[in-house]
């Protein structure tokens, strides 16, 4: 859980309101129009933030006895920003929250139960990992807004021309990805690769290779009887970074630049028709699709392919509800209204960002498609990463020790997976 900076709250409009239906009773029990703040992520992106706006204004046509003030701030501040806030007691009515941050905020006291105010018939028609994603201690603390599993996206074109079916472990991935490598301009280098490498020691590459290592059966770390431990340093775990190394520093299958490209470096080469497959989450074609409109239906994705098992982490973002809100229905009715059926259909068609109701993703002929079929099998699949406070120490770990190997192809894989199992157990001891 993650994310937040104390820059400046930037406003980023408030919408007037129109006519409509139906009147809120405030809480406060004053009459006249419920101003609810959010603070959304959304806004500062493309191509999500349009459409945000299109939403909200929306909603206060048909609602226009409550005012929605947005304020926008990236991802990697808002875990800061939210804290930041909440110690100032200048918290909105609403903030995004996902299933990395979820925990800490609840801790802190600033995540109102929200089951009390849905049916549960509501409740029911979240998909059921996801729900479990949002629920600590009984409580559903997390309105989910979208889902971002990941999955391999792969280019349907390129794999018709080697005559290869998409891959469902990692051995057939290895040998898709030399088969789509190629030299397309005949001069003699590689100029298309198989594989988009997200070898950064972030996030987004840690993520990444703890889907590989999971699917050789090893967990990064985990509970048992009350005690944390981890299997980095077992067999398999050598296997597991031998096999990332080695897709690039044996297998040459990745573009130049593994270590330094992190997601959006990688989505952009896919959009430039370099490399042939990705790990990466739903949003990751909605970016595509607005850099290289002609790759619409040249995209295919499957779930990520196994070892031993597969793995895909919960993701997740939506909305928690200030408890101290003095619109606290008014606000429930706007993220309800923002999540329902047709807006989430609509949102994944053009975001790449996926339902978290059954019922969207089931009626949505888009989420049928080969695009999304890893996904919807990816999102039916999601597990709760461990919910240690020190889990992001142990990540990277983990990041810091495929850069090394990375980076020095002559170096004895074994000798720094064990060193760097020495690392996760002190980490562990000291916790």
């Amino acid at each position: 859980m993650k994310r937040l900076g104390m820059s400046l709250f930037m406003l980023m409009w408030i919408l007037g309101a129109v006519q409509a239906t139906g009147s809120l009773e405030k809480e406060t029990g004053e009459t006249g129009t419920a101003t609810v703040t959010i603070l959304t992520t959304a806004v500062t992106q493309n191509p999500e933030g349009p459409l945000a706006a299109e939403y909200i204004a929306a909603f206060e046509k048909q609602n226009p006895d409550i005012k929605i003030e947005v304020a926008g701030v990236p991802m990697n501040q808002a875990l800061q920003k939210i804290t930041t806030l909440a110690a100032a007691g200048s918290l909105p009515d609403l903030f995004v929250n996902t299933e990395n941050n979820v925990g800490k905020l609840y801790d802190m006291g600033i995540c109102e139960d929200l089951s009390g105010y849905m049916t549960k018939e509501e409740l029911d028609n979240i998909i059921p990992s996801i729900r479990n994603g949002c629920t600590l201690d009984k409580r559903f603390v997390l309105y989910p807004w979208y889902s971002g599993p990941n999955a391999l996206i792969y280019r349907k074109d390129w794999l018709i021309e080697t005559g290869l079916q998409p891959p469902k472990t990692l051995e057939e991935m290895r040998n898709v990805a030399k088969a789509l490598n190629k030299d397309t301009n005949s001069d003699g280098t590689i100029d298309r690769y198989g594989f988009g490498m997200i070898g950064t020691a972030d996030d987004s590459g840690e993520t990444r290779f703890v889907m590989i290592l999971r699917s050789f059966g090893v967990r990064e770390l985990y509970q048992e009887n009350g005690k944390w431990k981890t299997e980095v340093g077992i067999p398999e775990s050598v296997e597991a970074f031998k096999y990332f190394v080695n897709l690039k520093n044996k297998d040459g299958v990745v573009p130049p630049g593994a270590l330094e490209n992190s997601f959006n470096e990688n989505v952009n080469l896919m959009a430039a028709n370099q490399i042939g497959m990705l790990l990466a989450g739903s949003n990751s074609i909605g970016k595509i699709f607005a850099a290289s409109p002609d790759l619409k239906d040249k995209i295919g994705s499957v779930q990520m392919p196994s070892a031993k098992t597969t793995f895909t982490p919960v993701s997740i973002l939506g909305w928690s509800l200030n408890p101290d809100s003095k619109h606290k229905n008014a606000a429930v009715k706007f993220i309800k209204f923002m999540s329902n059926k047709q807006n989430a259909m609509r949102w994944a068609e053009v975001t790449g960002r996926m339902p978290c109701t059954k019922d969207a993703t089931a009626d949505s002929k888009y989420l049928q498609t080969d695009l999304f079929k890893g996904f919807v099998a990816a999102a039916n699949a999601m597990e709760l990463t461990p919910q240690a406070p020190y889990y992001p120490e142990v990540k990277s770990i983990l990041g810091r020790t495929y850069q090394k190997l990375l980076s020095m192809p002559s170096a004895n894989i074994e000798a720094e997976v064990k060193a760097a199992a020495v690392e996760i157990q002190k980490i562990i001891n000291n916790n």
